[in-house]
């Protein structure tokens, strides 16, 4: 299963590759700001390997 903060991140990474293949530019600035937020909800979560 999954944890939390590789669930994030991969979200993460979906949103900006799905940026990359858009060409506008609300959407892009959008998905961009989504991205930030996973990866700062990723970077708050607990590392499975600390608990």
């Amino acid at each position: 299963m999954e944890d939390e903060k590789t669930r994030l991140l991969a979200e993460a990474q979906r949103c900006r590759r799905l940026a990359a293949s858009i060409t506008d530019p609300e959407v892009i600035e959008r998905l961009a700001a989504l991205a930030e937020e996973y990866e700062c909800r990723a970077n708050a979560s607990p590392d499975p390997k600390d608990g």
